[in-house]
């Protein structure tokens, strides 16, 4: 038992995570006080039942425990408390702050009463507590764990006094860590998300957040095994447990200058950039970055100055986090800057050095690089006139016998089966109402739900989920060749839909790889996981066409309509729509919203993304079938089977297909104003 003969102090321990954490503790062998006021949850009243029933559960499990009334926020009270363990047991080893209360009310309604209330219990009470229990812990040493919350950390609408208050014993937490790291008292805090007394009406936190969900964190952090942790603040929901860190950005310092309201608009993005810390480079990556500087050294020499006419552009190059070069062209022109230039025009970013030089060699094209991802801009026109009016293949030819580590495979042809399986984690995020509306207004909703932002739109959580989509197929172990891949298939299964302010982990697996006549078909699965809750699930299809072997597609009209439609609904595709959905969904693909690069790929202008009509149809599904309720969508699959173009009026088509077990399937197609599929082989799936 890891907490065998320790003393603790919980206060809020009547119920909720207060016993939660006193039953775990008298189970690993401490001895406990619990304490609890016996209110209720806004703090009114007082009783005894509440502590008293808790301390009869751990005696009747065999522990030893006694029960406190006394008020937190009471200095009295806070003293007595500590004094009754020490008196009842000899000692006092751990403290759990957890009492709290309740008064939710925006700023402007809110009463100084309201505030005063929460302040007192949450920041002054962990205060009067933390004091007393320090000078009673000052000679053996102990575990403090405080309680803040998401909402002083992050914010919480309608929260501006229980948000101060846990925000400042944050800050209370890592002060007082300081003060009694010699005394061998440790000061954590914990900001936990579980279904209590106090969260019961608040329906972001699941049913499945229990208490005894965050009981083994703080247990931890009482326990002789967490005596190198101190002032760190964590976090629980449900399950998930991650630490709070706060980060400074490395900020601008102008010197002897004097600091003006326009200097600071100028250079705000200076001032607020993250810090990057200096790489520390191994053998290879110094061979990586040595050759890559000889290459950009090279470049203004390969500089095609008759083509560029009067172009003028500061280019920086970011490789990977491990270096910095830029190119200032202009009056024809163009000088090499082994670093960062002052306000670049282009920003762009490689994933690395090996990038660009494998560029350089031909043995990746350039195309193939931006569409995995390897290389990304803020500015793709520079991008492009850099690509006509510098000859990087030219340049190559400084590199002479500089070894050069290649991580490519060009051996490997095909997908790279061996990984099937592997899985791809990205940062839970919330889920925000500004998000959800953005989305809703770039797919044309209706659906006064999603305008109002109150629940997602069916297909917003490719949103969340599309770096980790991504993070699969441009995994160089793959060896996807982007330039072939298509997005052929869409399946999603909803078994729950977002919510504003849900905190949606993204996950995604290479699930399967096919090898087919005409090429290979790719399978990423992805899903989101909310507080431990799967909410949706996506299958996404991806073909990678083989060799072309030239020709036209023959398919310019759909067959004659087999089905008897029982709704249909019409989209007229506006010539901004394909920018847009790509702000909206964080997809900016730029054969989706740069012309240029749409028509080298061979496309008359730049095209919709599949997903925007996929959301057309969803949008024709919850209104034709669901009864406007998009609660009761729990599936769709769909076929990309023609690109859109902005301009085309698209009609999503339903049939009724079968019922059984409750779920109704509907047979669905969407086809352009000419009668030609665009999306063929889908149905939904309604409850």
């Amino acid at each position: 038992m890891r907490l065998k003969n320790k003393v603790a102090l919980v206060t809020g321990a009547g119920g909720g995570l207060g016993r939660a954490y006193a039953l775990l503790f008298a189970q690993e062998g401490a001895k406990v006080v619990v304490n609890d006021l016996g209110g209720t949850r806004d703090g009114g009243g007082a009783g005894s039942a509440m502590a008293d029933k808790v301390v009869a559960e751990i005696k009747e499990m065999g522990g030893e425990a006694v029960a406190n009334y006394g008020s937190v926020s009471n200095a009295a009270d806070a003293q007595a408390m500590v004094d009754q363990a020490v008196s009842a047991f000899g000692k006092i080893d751990i403290v759990v702050n957890n009492a709290g209360i309740l008064r939710d009310k925006t700023l402007v309604k809110m009463t100084d009463e309201m505030w005063d209330l929460v302040i007192d219990v949450h920041l002054k009470g962990t205060y009067l507590v933390t004091k007393a229990a320090v000078l009673a812990m000052s000679e053996s040493g102990g575990r403090i764990i405080n309680t803040s919350s998401l909402a002083g950390l992050l914010g919480n609408y309608g929260q501006a006094n229980y948000g101060a208050a846990k925000a400042g014993i944050a800050g209370l937490t890592r002060v007082v860590a300081k003060e009694t790291q010699k005394m061998g008292i440790t000061v954590n805090a914990i900001a936990p998300v579980a279904k209590t007394r106090m969260t019961q009406e608040i329906s972001m936190v699941p049913e499945s957040f229990e208490p005894e969900d965050i009981a083994p964190l703080v247990g931890w952090l009482a326990s002789d095994e967490a005596a190198h942790v101190s002032g760190r603040v964590f976090g629980a929901h449900g399950s998930h447990y991650f630490e709070y860190v706060v980060e400074q950005t490395p900020g601008l310092d102008l010197g002897d200058k004097r600091w003006t309201i326009d200097s600071v608009g100028r250079r705000f993005e200076a001032i607020t950039a993250m810090p990057k810390g200096a790489p520390v480079l191994d053998e290879a990556s110094r061979v990586l970055v040595d050759a890559a500087h000889e290459l950009f050294a090279a470049i203004p020499a390969t500089y095609r100055a008759e083509k560029a006419g009067s172009w003028s552009a500061k280019i920086r190059f970011d490789l990977g986090g491990l270096t910095t070069f830029s190119l200032i062209v202009g009056a024809g022109v163009t000088e090499f800057l082994n670093g960062a230039v002052d306000g670049p025009t282009a920003t762009v970013t490689f994933d690395g050095p090996q990038t660009i030089l494998d560029m350089a060699r031909g043995v990746l094209a350039a195309e193939q690089a931006f569409m995995g991802g390897k290389v990304k801009t803020d500015n793709m026109g520079a991008l492009m006139k850099f690509g006509q009016y510098f000859d990087l293949r030219k340049a190559a030819d400084v590199l002479g016998e500089i070894p050069i580590i290649t991580s490519s495979s060009p051996e490997r042809v095909g997908l790279n089966k061996d990984l099937l399986g592997q899985t791809y984690r990205g940062s839970a995020a919330f889920v925000l109402k500004e998000d959800l509306q953005a989305f809703a207004r770039a797919t044309d909703e209706t659906n006064p739900a999603y305008l109002a932002g109150t629940q997602a739109p069916a297909l917003f959580p490719v949103r969340p989920l599309l770096s980790m989509l991504h993070a699969a197929i441009a995994d160089p172990e793959l060896n996807a060749d982007m330039l072939r891949l298509v997005h052929g298939e869409q399946d999603m299964r909803f078994h729950r839909h977002l919510k504003p302010w849900d905190i949606a982990a993204p996950r995604s697996e290479i699930l399967s790889i096919e090898t087919k006549a005409s090429g290979e078909l790719l399978k990423v699965r992805q899903y989101l996981m909310v507080d431990g809750e799967l909410t949706t699930e996506v299958i996404s299809g991806l073909f990678i066409r083989g060799e072309s072997k030239g020709g036209v597609d023959k398919k310019t009209a759909a067959e004659a309509p087999k089905h008897e439609y029982i709704y249909s609904e019409k989209q007229k595709v506006s010539t901004d729509q394909p920018l847009r959905y790509a702000d909206a969904s964080l997809d900016r693909n730029p054969i989706h919203i740069d012309a240029d690069v749409a028509k080298a790929a061979g496309h008359p202008s730049v095209i919709l993304h599949g997903l925007c009509t996929m959301a057309f149809a969803s949008r024709a599904v919850v209104n034709g079938v669901c009864d406007g309720q998009p609660e009761r969508l729990k599936r769709l699959k769909v076929r990309f089977s023609k690109p859109v173009l902005p301009g085309w009026e698209l009609e999503t088509r339903i049939w009724k297909e079968s019922s059984a077990d409750g779920v109704a399937t509907y047979g669905f197609d969407v086809v352009n104003q000419d009668g030609v599929s665009v999306i063929t082989n889908a149905i939904a799936e309604v409850a």
